[in-house]
């Protein structure tokens, strides 16, 4: 759950799509490296989520693993590094709450 006490459905529509997005590139060619505009689009997704989720100790990994500095720069990464990373933080936002009645 997001440090708002709501559940972070913006945020899950993001790196939802970014998974798919990550997916069919990789799919298509898994040495496929994400770069130039697509970076801080990247970058804004895996923002977002830290954003929703800033005590979760997956979140925070991120931080390691990809740089402001890398994404300033303009350094490729691999896509199916960044569909892990992706992966991650869609499995720590979770499923859609289930919603009765």
């Amino acid at each position: 759950m997001a440090r708002s006490g709501r559940y972070p459905y913006e945020e899950k529509r993001k790196i939802s799509a970014l998974v798919r997005s990550l997916s069919a590139l990789v799919e298509k060619d898994p040495e496929q490296e994400v770069t130039g505009f697509a970076l801080p689009v990247f970058d804004a997704v895996v923002e977002a989520v830290r954003a929703a989720l800033p005590n979760d100790p997956v979140v925070e990994a991120v931080r390691g693993v990809i740089s402001p500095e890398q994404i300033e720069l303009g350094e490729p990464i691999r896509a199916a590094d960044a569909l892990l990373v992706a992966e991650q933080l869609d499995a720590a936002i979770g499923p859609y709450p289930i919603v009765v009645g």
